[in-house]
């Protein structure tokens, strides 16, 4: 308090209040400002060393607000940044729960296919041999009764004769309506008929044939005697 009643002191005091109020007032009002704080501070009896000091504890609390509000403000945006990342964690595990289920399910259709293809394939198997052995066996039979067919004897007596009707007639090598054929047999044309043979519902009459042919015709193209 001495300090506000000595010269100097009143000159600091002076100077101090000009330059506090030169930070704190519009252009052209420093002189007015300083006057003012100089005058307001000999009133309550503080001295250019109590001014100092008050201003740099003000300037301290000052800047520890703004860093106050800065800390603050950084630690609200990493909240933020943490609660974003719990959301997209979240997110992720769910989808990841969703994407195991489907695989899941995809792997149990795979296996069911995969069974129902070896299950084919088996009766598919199955299926060709069965279908190979129906053949071997009618190939078989049908070459068995071509042999016999043609093996079969020539009974005394059972010669007649007939006659190719007058469209003609194919002579074939086989009783068999796409067997090959050994001669085309004119209208009126006489042949033998050795014997009657019924093959795929169709009559076939086995004959002999002018110039030493012997086959099968249909019992429809000839006339029997």
């Amino acid at each position: 308090m001495n300090e506000a009643n000595g010269p100097g002191a009143e000159a600091d005091l002076e100077r101090l209040a000009a330059r506090l109020a030169m930070l704190a007032s519009e252009e052209g009002e420093a002189d007015n400002a300083g006057r003012a704080v100089g005058a307001m501070a000999r009133r309550i009896g503080l001295s250019g060393g109590d001014l100092k000091r008050i201003f740099l504890a003000g300037a301290a609390d000052v800047a520890g607000g703004a860093e106050h509000d800065r800390l603050a403000a950084e630690v609200s945006r990493l909240r933020r940044t943490l609660s974003q990342l719990d959301d997209d964690a979240r997110r992720a595990a769910w989808e990841r729960d969703v994407l195991r289920e489907e695989n899941g399910r995809l792997q149990n259709r795979f296996d069911r296919l995969r069974a129902n293809l070896r299950t084919w394939a088996l009766a598919g198997g199955g299926i060709a041999a069965v279908l190979l052995v129906v053949s071997l066996t009618a190939w078989v039979g049908h070459s068995r009764q071509t042999a016999a067919l043609r093996a079969a004897p020539v009974e005394a007596g059972y010669l007649r004769a007939a006659v190719v009707r007058p469209g003609g007639a194919l002579l074939l090598r086989e009783p068999e309506r796409g067997g090959a054929p050994l001669v085309a047999l004119r209208g009126g044309q006489r042949v033998q008929v050795r014997r009657l043979v019924w093959k795929d519902l169709f009559q076939w009459a086995e004959v002999e044939a002018p110039g030493g042919w012997a086959g099968y015709v249909l019992t429809t193209e000839i006339d029997l005697s």
